[in-house]
């Protein structure tokens, strides 16, 4: 046979796995007795297939259609079952999100209900608003910094893992990486900035009395 063209990579088995070779061969050369056909057009399906069907009838009465459907429904069949597990990774990322953040609104609430003695002494010392609102948040942030480094470092050591899952996205992408962990840390430094707001009103005399 004699090469008339190259084209480019197609998938023709699963969208995440590249195919190992892929040869197009004339009819006349070799057929089989099933084919594909792809039809563009701007038109339903149904009448697409009311219109092939009687191109083929011309040709060969014998010829029918098995199995017509349009091209969105077969992207949706080969991608069904890695968009659910999409999905259901999205799910559970957004509750661990939120759980954590939850988590370290009420470890930060609790440190600054116990601090409120401190608190009140700084103030009463001299110290402004700003000054407790540093304090409160860069003590409750440490520990978040330090999980983001170890995470990330986890993400880069068991990235092979869920290579298989992802299309067209590496698991080491720094973009991918980076916005990670700026979502995590916005969320985390929100649930510290709402304590250390409440620890910045303290009234020191109230606090004082209280201690």
């Amino acid at each position: 046979m004699e090469i008339v063209g190259i084209i480019g990579d197609v998938r023709s088995g699963k969208v995440s796995q590249p195919n190992e070779m892929e040869f197009y061969r004339p009819w006349a050369q070799e057929n089989f007795t099933f084919m594909s056909m792809a039809v563009r057009s701007q038109m339903d399906t149904q009448t697409v297939t009311q219109q092939v069907q009687r191109s083929l009838t011309h040709i060969d009465p014998t010829i029918a259609l098995a199995q017509p459907q349009s091209m969105e429904d077969v992207v949706r069949l080969a991608l069904g079952e890695a968009r659910l597990m999409m999905y259901l990774l999205g799910i559970f990322a957004g509750v661990a999100l939120l759980l954590a953040t939850v988590g370290i609104y009420g470890a930060v609430a609790y440190t600054v209900e116990q601090r409120t003695g401190e608190i009140g002494v700084r103030m009463a010392l001299g110290a402004q608003t700003l000054d407790v609102l540093r304090l409160i948040v860069s003590q409750g942030m440490k520990p978040v910094f330090f999980g983001l480094v170890v995470g990330v470092g986890g993400a880069l050591v068991l990235g092979q893992l869920i290579a298989s899952q992802l299309y067209q996205v590496s698991t080491h992408s720094p973009i991918l990486l980076i916005a990670t962990a700026l979502i995590l840390g916005t969320a985390a430094l929100l649930a510290c900035l709402f304590p250390a707001r409440r620890a910045s009103r303290v009234n020191p005399l109230i606090a004082l009395r209280a201690e």
